[in-house]
């Protein structure tokens, strides 16, 4: 009878051993869960942020007229100012929508690139983009032009933030590389989401004639908060986050060119 009982407390003390190393093997993996549910919460946290900053930017240009104040092709670096909007510039201007807002701690308190709508996601010069396109619709679904036009070949172009930035004048074309700040040289992509065909795709056959579009968009790098190791044997750290927006701006609607006499 003693003996019996020694054996099942000998199996009842191995189940509890065995319950205590199946527990030890699997909160590590279900730890791991948990924290990467809350990483892709951040994740798409950030990534409605970044999408409402592009709509609120494409609300600002498209009550404005990109013909007003000076083009972009007087550019001149340190002269123009987010909290300032003389002189204006279009496409500068319509970008301060991504700046932190005034007296932010975000915002150095020399900085022209102030005053927006931005308090959460910073704008890291050296990574991330602000591209605006203008384009310019014949009939119902004929894109003529694209704006502002390339200076060099004189051909549809873009508006960059990062080839307009005062500050950081080494990082050009940041929206055609990558995340890594000390990559100058590869570029991944050569051109934006939204192209002439692009537009052409959206537009509705039998849609009212002659219109504009102003087309915002953001390539933002975003870092892991909480930065989980193995996570980034699978996800690359910093992410890409590319939002986009495009909205009616009436003042790139064509009109007829007038004609005299018969």
């Amino acid at each position: 009878m003693l003996l019996q009982k020694a054996f099942q407390s000998i199996r009842e003390n191995r189940q509890k051993a065995q319950s205590f190393v199946e527990l030890a093997i699997v909160l590590p993996i279900l730890l791991l869960i948990l924290l990467g549910l809350v990483e892709v919460s951040f994740f798409i946290a950030r990534y409605l942020d970044v999408m409402d900053l592009t709509r609120e930017a494409a609300r600002f240009a498209s009550i404005r007229d990109p013909q007003l104040g000076e083009p972009d092709a007087t550019w001149i670096p340190n002269k123009y100012d987010c909290q300032n909007a003389t002189p204006f510039n279009f496409y500068y201007h319509t970008a301060c929508i991504f700046s932190p807002p005034a007296n932010s701690p975000m915002c150095p308190a020399a900085s022209r690139f102030c005053n927006g709508l931005n308090p959460l996601v910073y704008l890291d010069p050296a990574v991330d983009d602000v591209v605006i396109k203008i384009f310019t619709i014949e009939g119902s679904k004929n894109v003529t032009h694209v704006y502002p036009v390339s200076p060099e070949s004189l051909t549809d172009g873009y508006w960059a933030f990062s080839d307009h930035d005062e500050v950081d004048t080494t990082h050009n074309g940041n929206w055609k590389r990558t995340c890594n700040p000390d990559d100058l040289v590869t570029e991944v992509t050569t051109e934006t989401h939204y192209t002439k065909t692009e537009v052409e795709k959206e537009l509705v056959t039998g849609s009212p004639l002659n219109k504009g579009f102003v087309a915002i968009e953001f390539f933002y790098c975003y870092h892991q908060v909480l930065n989980l190791p193995i996570a980034n044997w699978f996800i690359p750290n910093p992410m890409r986050i590319h939002a986009y927006t495009l909205m009616p701006l009436p003042a790139a609607q064509p009109y007829p060119t007038p004609t005299t006499g018969p």
